[in-house]
């Protein structure tokens, strides 16, 4: 008796840790879930103020600002921020656009003193740093077929004659290494183009069962199938290659 009742407490505990560990894998895929859907709304967020940026001044911002010699300066991200700013709602309270020395390198002396400013919308939520690193999961493809070409120029919506909809804008990337205010972004001629290499710049992301997100230029959000082939991702980073890519085929981001 004390037997069977020692194989039916062995049993019981068995069944109890096998709960245990199914309902903690349910919750961390949840926690995921929500992360994922976390990302897909930053990047919307990113979207509507670039498009706003291209309806006020009549194109998106260029990858980065460079000085008379032609020395980059800081990054799109910081002419996003300076519009996002200056609005009602001063999503840095001012502190950007007040003290930020636009006529310095970002790393300036002056500027450096502004480092520590954090945009949470800049990061992915299941990166391990989030919400306090001051690095971007959200960055562009410096590229001279790309909507951020390499030489600092700006692109307008009637060049993307591929369609809006099915061309890439900004892409996510794990452990970029690049703060929101450096001019670097991920650079076509060195990039690796299949998702989530590890052993060169790629499109990648923190996520455990979803690929990484993508953001068109009308502001579409997509996660991207594993399977996508590194030819297929080149023509959906080129604003005019005529390829036939339908995003809306995937999985949408919403």
């Amino acid at each position: 008796m004390t037997v069977r009742r020692s194989m039916i407490w062995v049993a019981v505990a068995a069944l109890v840790c096998v709960l245990l560990t199914w309902l903690a894998r349910a919750v961390s895929d949840v926690r995921e879930v929500a992360r994922s859907s976390q990302c897909v709304g930053n990047l919307k967020q990113i979207a509507v103020a670039l498009l706003n940026y291209e309806s006020a001044h009549g194109c998106f911002p260029p990858a980065y600002v460079a000085d008379a010699s032609g020395r980059p300066l800081y990054s799109w991200r910081v002419l996003l921020m300076a519009e996002l700013d200056r609005g009602p709602a001063g999503y840095l309270g001012g502190r950007l656009v007040k003290n930020f020395h636009f006529d310095e390198p970002w790393d300036s002396p002056n500027n450096s003193k502004l480092h520590g400013l954090v945009w949470a919308s800049f990061q992915c939520p299941s990166d391990p740093a989030f919400p306090t690193s001051t690095e971007t999961n959200y960055v562009a493809v410096v590229g001279p077929r790309t909507m951020f070409p390499s030489d600092g120029t700006s692109r307008r919506l009637a060049d993307v004659t591929d369609g809006p909809g099915k061309t890439f804008m900004l892409v996510e990337v794990a452990n970029s290494g690049i703060h929101w205010m450096e001019p670097r972004d991920l650079d076509w001629t060195t990039m690796s183009f299949q998702l989530n290499d590890r052993t060169r710049p790629s499109v990648s992301s923190h996520h455990t069962f979803n690929g990484p997100h993508a953001q068109t230029v009308d502001g579409s959000i997509y996660i991207l199938p594993r399977s996508l082939t590194p030819e297929a991702l080149r023509a959906l980073l080129t604003i005019a290659g005529g390829e036939r890519i339908d995003p809306a085929e995937w999985t949408t981001g919403g």
